[in-house]
């Protein structure tokens, strides 16, 4: 396992990549501008030690010195050398067999999200450590490339993705998810998207391609109209309103492939 700096806006792996919002600051005996969907890093079952933060301390440190702040919690990416890319389940839950991800871990911080849990896997914790410590899947592209590229290789819809959002913000600059896309327009390969971030309108045209072979779907998961509440659940996606456009634009005539999720009301 490598890392990676960010340096001027563009990413080198060699360090740390420091990126993203200030988590929280203490004033007044609280924790103020939470800027991410879990509050707290719970401790992984499968690890021995654990970190605890002493209000206390956070508090002696203002009153010694009122102009003292917290260091502010950044988003770190970390190269993952895995060596396949394509997952497989028997789930009769679940409406597909097959299933890539391009990043582990999601910046997005969705509050109530199942896939937290498999961060505790990697050694890190379900809270804030799956919304700030991001694996990334660097090749993924020639993985997938390989895996079906190999004789035994059986066409199936694949869903993309299915612990993470493959189109998170660290998308945008990395562009693995589009790498991927490009493979399955070449091999013509069924693929459904499932999302929260308008990035995806971006890749419109690859979606589209594979849209005139009857290869391609887009979920967009939209849990609640009310800006407010889903900023709430969703720290990092994009708002219902830039949800809903994406659904728009995707709809053209020639995209024919979007579903949406379900509508929650604040009430609910």
């Amino acid at each position: 396992m490598t890392s990676g700096e960010q340096e001027d806006g563009s990413l080198r792996w060699r360090g740390v990549i420091g990126g993203g919002l200030p988590l929280r600051r203490w004033v007044d005996g609280a924790w103020w501008g939470m800027t991410r969907g879990a509050g707290t890093n719970p401790h992984n079952p499968f690890e021995r030690l654990r970190f605890e933060e002493d209000p206390e301390a956070v508090a002696e440190m203002r009153r010694a010195d009122p102009d003292w702040e917290p260091p502010s919690l950044k988003t770190v990416f970390y190269e993952d050398d895995t060596q396949s890319l394509i997952t497989r389940n028997d789930s009769p839950d679940l409406s597909f067999e097959a299933s890539l991800n391009p990043y582990r871990g999601c910046e997005h911080g969705c509050s109530y999200c199942y896939a937290r849990r498999y961060h505790e896997y990697l050694g890190f914790s379900a809270g804030l450590d799956f919304e700030t410590k991001i694996m990334v899947k660097t090749k993924a592209a020639s993985l997938l490339r390989a895996e079906m590229s190999r004789p035994s290789w059986q066409p199936r819809k694949l869903a993309l993705s299915g612990v993470t959002d493959c189109y998170q913000p660290v998308e945008r600059r990395l562009g693995i998810t589009r790498g991927c896309l490009e493979v399955l327009a070449e091999f013509r390969n069924p693929v459904v998207v499932i999302t929260k971030n308008h990035l995806v309108t971006r890749d419109a045209d690859l979606l589209g391609e594979l849209a005139s072979h009857r290869a391609a779907a887009v979920v967009v998961s939209i849990t609640s109209l009310d800006r407010e509440l889903a900023r709430m659940l969703e720290p990092r996606a994009s708002g219902p309103a830039m949800r809903l456009d994406a659904i728009r634009i995707l709809v053209q005539p020639a995209l024919q492939m979007v579903s949406s999720d379900f509508v929650g009301r604040k009430e609910d």
